[in-house]
């Protein structure tokens, strides 16, 4: 099923990622620190994106998406790529997620980018593709509206 991320806070898509990470039996106390402090981590930045005013259906879903992988996550280097924004990688022709990457953080990086310098023609490609992927019905209108076609 597919979680409607319309308006909620993304602390609501914490709660149940704490109640888990308390009920498991078979870890290590380190693996649950390791785990709890990157729930705190996350909390942090999903804090300063709102106070940045991004909505919340972006930081709900990066939430939801993180908080799955940090519960999955055993190690502290692993935990340290997943807590920090990830810049896909470019060969010089297309762009390429990594497996920590979450597209609605990826998203508030480019428009992050955006704001304090124009992108290339290949970022605001990216840009665009990401955006119609997140919301589709909005990017839909955007196109209807200008009749421009970004990134296809």
């Amino acid at each position: 099923m597919k979680t409607d991320y319309k308006d909620i806070d993304f602390n609501l898509a914490l709660i149940p990622l704490v109640a888990e990470l308390a009920s498991q039996q078979d870890i290590s106390d380190s693996l649950r620190t390791l785990r709890l402090n990157a729930i705190g981590q996350l909390t942090a930045h999903l804090n300063y994106y709102k106070k940045l005013g991004y909505i919340d259906r972006l930081l709900y879903a990066i939430a939801e998406k993180k908080g799955k992988m940090i519960l999955e996550t055993t190690s502290k280097t692993e935990m340290e790529k997943l807590l920090k924004a990830r810049a896909p990688h470019y060969n010089g022709n297309t762009f390429f997620a990594d497996k920590y990457s979450v597209p609605e953080e990826e998203l508030i990086c480019w428009s992050e980018t955006s704001l304090r310098a124009p992108l290339n023609d290949a970022g605001a490609k990216r840009y665009y593709q990401v955006f119609s992927e997140i919301f589709p019905e909005e990017y839909a209108r955007i196109q209807n509206l200008s009749g421009v076609r970004y990134g296809n």
